[in-house]
């Protein structure tokens, strides 16, 4: 939902990761958001601490909980940290 009503409104466009996404997928989407051009945003859950190298300026939270596989949980901070940390590590 947020990606599409990110779409609609803004110009960049906008590029999604999830932890359901396929791999090949997710690592298209990074490709498209590091490449100059019209991906000025990203969409994602706390997939994106697991390893990506993203060209990210900012994170913003939308919510400070996930559904872990089993049950709908408050983020730990090492968590928030990890998401965070990736703002800024990668610069192509």
């Amino acid at each position: 939902k947020l990606k599409s009503a990110i779409d609609r409104t803004t110009n960049p466009r906008c590029c999604i990761i999830y932890g359901g996404l396929p791999p090949e997928a997710r690592r298209e989407q990074a490709r498209l958001f590091n490449t100059e051009g019209n991906y000025g945003i990203l969409v994602a859950s706390d997939a994106i601490g697991m390893g990506l190298n993203l060209s990210i300026a900012r994170v913003i939270f939308t919510t400070l909980s996930k559904f872990d596989g089993v049950e709908h949980r408050q983020l730990r901070g090492f968590e928030v940290k990890q998401v965070a940390g990736r703002a800024g590590r990668f610069r192509p």
